[in-house]
């Protein structure tokens, strides 16, 4: 019965860990409400999209392809017959502004932005045309990266190996308090997890994303990939510490506080950004 109390202590943390950092973080679509001829619209407001420029194409000058990779916003109550323009530049520095005009589906106003290379941003404003009166969506100046696709045999594991290294860090993290249950096997569980998910899968993942394996330590700055070393080299260093010298739970703890702290950090912030000035992907931004 205690185990199954700690397990659902457990539980409880992690979803609250998963939940604050899918609403927090900098690739978060925006949710804003804006009044327009006396309603009450709804927009969301995208802060990352696919690109359908490959890693091939983006490595030549991807600016004579012609390509483009649809931005679909989501605007809910606007009358028939608005129409939407998107104001954007290339982010960062100062770059030309240009101007698109979405085509229309019910709810759903795609824009038609000109195709580039993963890890690059731009910034938009959405704003609502109707003859000659021009209402802007949210407080404008949106940043939005792009990224290359995925393939769900490598982000589904991905995923789940590092949710289920959470949920197992939690559980040897409180069961640490207590003298009755062998938690080394637990604290073992979490080092193959973390480092099969964050480790192994994680550099896959941010290759077919970003092209890139490793942008942390000691190559760059991103800031998911050095948090998650920094948690493996934890909880390693506490699992030694007791299969060598004993009882050091409270080293457990810390590892687990830090694993919490670890995944509080938004996913995603200070990664892989394309400088455009240079041609290529740099990190820490």
């Amino acid at each position: 019965m205690k185990k199954i109390l700690l397990w659902i202590a457990a539980i409880l943390i992690t979803l609250t860990a998963v939940y604050f950092q899918r609403v927090t973080g900098p690739t978060k679509p925006i949710n804003v409400s804006f009044e327009y001829s006396g309603e009450v619209c709804k927009a969301v407001l995208l802060r990352s999209t696919e690109t359908s420029l490959n890693h091939d194409e983006a490595l030549g000058n991807y600016r004579e392809l012609g390509k483009r990779s649809p931005l679909r916003v989501i605007i809910s109550n606007l009358p028939e017959g608005i129409d939407a323009e998107m104001i954007y530049s290339l982010y960062p520095g100062d770059w030309p502004a240009d101007t698109l005009i979405a085509s229309r589906v019910g709810e759903i106003f795609t824009f038609n932005v000109p195709a580039l290379p993963a890890a690059s941003k731009i910034r938009y404003s959405i704003f609502i045309i109707n003859s000659d009166e021009r209402t802007l969506v949210g407080e404008g100046d949106v940043i939005l990266r792009f990224k290359a696709t995925v393939p769900p045999y490598v982000l589904i594991p991905h995923i789940l190996l590092m949710f289920i290294a959470m949920l197992v860090s939690n559980f040897t993290g409180i069961a640490s308090y207590l003298n009755n249950i062998r938690i080394d096997r637990y604290a073992l569980a979490v080092l193959l997890l973390l480092g099969a998910g964050g480790l192994i899968l994680g550099p896959l993942v941010q290759k077919f994303a970003f092209d890139a394996y490793w942008t942390g330590w000691p190559f760059g700055e991103d800031l998911t990939d050095n948090k998650t070393l920094l948690a493996f080299v934890i909880w390693l260093v506490a699992w030694i510490i007791n299969r060598k010298k004993g009882s050091r739970k409270y080293l457990y703890i810390i590892a687990a506080l830090v694993m919490l702290l670890v995944y509080s950090i938004p996913h995603s912030t200070a990664g892989s950004e394309y400088d455009h000035t240079k041609g290529e992907v740099i990190t820490g931004r």
